[in-house]
């Protein structure tokens, strides 16, 4: 359903997400935490855990990514915005 209004999708993903890619290391690591912590339904232990990094690390990013985009994951609205953004790169191979 998302890739049915391919422009849409990729207005909300390059809105949202874009000024990810002048973060250092690009946006790469940043969807990846969003995408395994979606998975994990907003959990830090279990993202950590799962991507092999410490609970400040994912608290840092999470940060990164609220400080860069706007949108904070923690908030149910920001989240889903997020979320959505996120589901709607992987569809389109964002940012490569």
């Amino acid at each position: 359903m998302l890739l049915r209004d391919r422009d849409a999708i990729s207005d909300l993903v390059t809105t949202v997400l874009g000024p990810l890619t002048t973060a250092r290391g690009g946006a790469e690591p940043y969807l990846q935490t969003l995408t395994v912590l979606f998975d994990n339904q907003g959990n830090h232990t279990a993202t950590a855990r799962q991507m092999h990094l410490s609970v400040r690390a994912i608290t840092y990013r999470l940060d990164r990514i609220r400080d860069l985009t706007g949108y904070h994951p923690g908030e149910p609205t920001q989240r889903f915005t997020l979320q959505a953004a996120v589901l709607g790169a992987r569809l389109l191979g964002w940012p490569s």
